[in-house]
């Protein structure tokens, strides 16, 4: 018997009418691309995870780019992330124009092993990319001290690790900036490819989110 790893038609059973509902509210207001429904999860998840600011985008993937970009990081420089990881980890690095630098895992905990860490640094090195795969989250107090040291950015990818934590901290909350994905296979998934940023940072943030949307704050002021 094949048991899938996830039944997203199950998990559509148990909840129909509500998802229903929903879509049916989407449809009616022709409210298909941004509107009143995705700032209200915009709000809501911003809420729930104690953050200043949650930018919405296409998909983690643009997430990632977006958040490298907007931090200035390009050409000429190097950014590392763990050797394994979906393929956007490192992808966006090489799209903005700078170079991936990989760091191999720990042998019991598959997560960036913060022992061969510094060792990757070079006078290039703009950021580090932590990935926290399957809920558990790299050891992050000392990736912190090392990027504080060598004044790098700290980026988080949490595209699996939504509301999971480190010493009571939240995944996505201990960077400069933070990507989710919403894939409907993550562990909060969308009806269609989604994701988001999020950070602390005023600045930042609204960086992200005019170069998200076409470089509007407001609509057709670009």
């Amino acid at each position: 018997m094949t048991i899938p790893f996830v039944d997203l038609n199950a998990q559509y059973e148990s909840i129909k009418p509500d998802i229903d509902h929903a879509i049916a509210s989407v449809i009616k207001d022709s409210a298909y691309i941004g509107g009143k429904y995705v700032k209200a999860f915009e709000n809501e998840f911003a809420s729930a995870y104690g953050t200043k600011h949650m930018i919405p985008c296409a998909n983690g993937t643009d997430s990632l780019y977006i958040i490298m970009k907007m931090l200035g990081i390009g050409e000429g420089d190097e950014v590392i992330t763990a050797a394994n990881s979906w393929i956007s980890s490192s992808e966006t690095i090489s799209q903005t124009g700078a170079r991936p630098v990989f760091v191999d895992v720990h042998p019991e905990l598959y997560s960036l092993d913060e022992t061969q860490l510094e060792k990757k640094i070079s006078p290039r090195t703009k950021a580090i990319i932590v990935v926290h795969l399957q809920g558990q989250l790299c050891e992050m107090d000392t990736i912190s001290a090392i990027c504080k040291k060598n004044g790098l950015h700290l980026i988080e990818d949490c595209a699996q690790a939504h509301f999971s934590t480190y010493k009571t901290v939240r995944a996505g909350m201990m960077g400069i900036a933070s990507s989710f994905s919403f894939f409907p296979g993550k562990n909060l998934g969308a009806y269609g490819d989604a994701g988001c940023i999020i950070t602390q940072d005023n600045e930042l943030a609204d960086k992200c989110r005019m170069f998200a949307n076409h470089g509007a704050l407001q609509k057709h002021q670009h």
